[in-house]
């Protein structure tokens, strides 16, 4: 096989790559990979401002084979301290032997729905050699539906809609009509 390549008359070349020649120079790949991070635009948003006629797929393509970025779900919270990792640990512990002590306690909250945005379902291209981003929920906007809720051992307490900003008054209010009656 040596000897045949070696002797050869004509240069070997190898075969030219079939199918449809790419519409995106390596040059234009980077800036379609710099706009996904810098920007945090998306995919739609990247094929509009680019100069080039390329399709959504071919963009979205071009990001995933930089083989560094992902489209993830961007965190609610910033992540745990390891501090706080600690003394989450140490509290579960310490109420593990609770028994029948878990049969008294009631556990409630409430949860805010915005009606105008997204509660928490945004998504970015995330740079895997980064740390990842996170956002903090607004406290106003265009409207909202506030719903309070309860369980224990026993069951559970239905959901209760609340009206407006929940300030002391408010929330005993929520207590004495809703609790109250389930405990």
């Amino acid at each position: 096989m040596i000897y045949r390549v070696l002797t050869r008359k004509t240069p070997y070349k190898p075969k030219s790559r079939s199918g449809r020649p790419r519409v995106t120079d390596i040059r234009s790949d980077r800036q379609i990979q710099r706009m996904a991070l810098s920007q945090k635009m998306s995919v739609r948003e990247i094929t509009g401002a680019s100069r080039l006629q390329i399709s959504n797929n071919t963009v979205h393509r071009r990001i995933i084979q930089s083989g560094y970025m992902i489209h993830a779900k961007m965190a609610r919270r910033l992540p745990l301290s390891k501090l706080h990792i600690s003394k989450r640990l140490q509290w579960a512990r310490n109420h593990m032997s609770y028994g029948d002590k878990w049969m008294a306690i009631l556990f409630s909250d409430e949860r805010k729905w915005n009606l105008d945005g997204p509660d928490g379902n945004i998504k970015y291209w995330h740079d895997l050699r980064k740390d990842p981003a996170s956002f903090f929920s607004r406290q106003n906007g265009g409207g909202f539906v506030m719903v309070w809720a309860a369980f224990s051992f026993n069951g559970q307490v239905g959901l209760a809609f609340l009206d407006g900003r929940q300030n002391s008054p408010k929330y005993i209010e929520t207590l004495e009509n809703h609790l109250m009656p389930f405990a």
